[in-house]
């Protein structure tokens, strides 16, 4: 019953009905892994399945935005347009530019890459992903790991599986403290499972060049900095935060000629920035910052505070948020 409304609701949208109800409203898309089949991407969106969404706005007319284009909606007053989009992939990774920046082009759609400058570097892979890289190598099934906050997580892949390991272990390394996390990493994680810490990224976690992201600008795509090591800003000191913010700030500049004015939270929710980093951010010259808040970009919002949704794998899903039933759904429960 539940699939049959929402199947009629999206017909319904087709019409342009939800644009008219509810004008305004830009759904900003995030992703962070795309793959094309057997090319050892981790738990990556299909990229036909991202060929298949881009076909639809294509043959529906819709645009996707820019970053200035955008910026002109929110600073300048300019309405955004009603059938328009916006998408964004994280971190920087190898397939944000074999496979995803090829998926985009075949369309003439921008995609806007946030890069974590470190990983650019060669200088480190996410701590995110180690955690997964830990778990998913570990010769130990058993083990007690003492978190950098103080407290003891009881690894036990007999009863609980890796996956399910991985997100407890990552949501707890997100609650405390980071400064030395990936000191951590390497001493405590990798230690207690017995796994051997690579000494450059492992294949699937590999970085794009700077060599790619200057051949994404030239192409018509946005990149822009996502901290130096993705370390969750609010769980820094004022100048590890300074550092992170200004610091990948400067290596896009160097590397791509150009001062960027747009900016990601690593992980992005409500709790992982606060004031000092919107201060930080203003200050070193950003006009606009996006969080992983799953709601619509408007004009009159706190630009320090754009929100994304991630990137549906389900076309329903994908058509709720495109046509804007997910807004008119907000304006009924308001």
């Amino acid at each position: 019953m539940k699939e049959q409304l929402l199947k009629w609701a999206n017909l319904l949208g087709e019409t342009g009905l939800y644009r008219r109800l509810c004008p305004g409203r830009l759904p900003v898309f995030m992703l962070h892994r795309v793959t094309e089949g057997d090319d050892g991407v981790p738990s990556g969106l299909a990229a036909d399945q991202l060929r298949s969404h881009l076909q639809y706005l294509t043959d529906r007319g819709y645009q996707a935005l820019t970053m200035d284009e955008l910026w002109s909606c929110l600073h300048e007053g300019q309405p955004i347009p009603s059938r328009s989009v916006m998408f964004t992939i994280d971190d920087g990774f190898y397939d944000h530019h074999d496979v995803a920046a090829k998926v985009f082009d075949e369309f003439g759609f921008p995609l806007n890459f946030f890069v974590i400058t470190g990983l650019l570097d060669n200088q480190l892979w996410p701590w995110d992903d180690q955690v997964s890289y830990a778990l998913n190598h570990s010769r130990i099934v058993n083990s007690d790991i003492r978190l950098p906050s103080g407290k003891v997580y009881s690894v036990n892949l007999e009863i609980k599986p890796a996956k399910t390991t991985v997100k407890e272990i990552r949501e707890a390394l997100k609650a405390g403290p980071q400064t030395e996390i990936y000191q951590w990493l390497r001493e405590e994680l990798f230690g207690k499972l017995d796994v051997d810490f690579p000494a450059s990224a492992p294949p699937e976690y590999r970085p794009m060049s700077w060599s790619d992201a200057r051949s994404l600008r030239e192409r018509g795509h946005g990149v822009y900095p996502h901290t130096c090591s993705h370390r969750i800003l609010s769980t820094l000191s004022p100048a590890e935060k300074r550092q992170e913010i200004r610091d990948s700030l400067k290596r896009v500049e160097e590397e791509l000629g150009y001062s960027p004015q747009v900016f990601a939270y690593p992980t992005g929710r409500p709790s992982d920035y606060d004031g000092d980093d919107m201060k930080e951010l203003e200050q070193a010259g950003f006009n606009m910052v996006f969080n992983t808040v799953p709601a619509y970009v408007r004009q009159g919002q706190d630009r320090y505070q754009l929100p994304r949704y991630s990137l549906p794998e389900s076309t329903a899903d994908f058509l709720q948020i495109v046509n804007r039933f997910e807004a008119f759904k907000e304006k009924l429960r308001g």
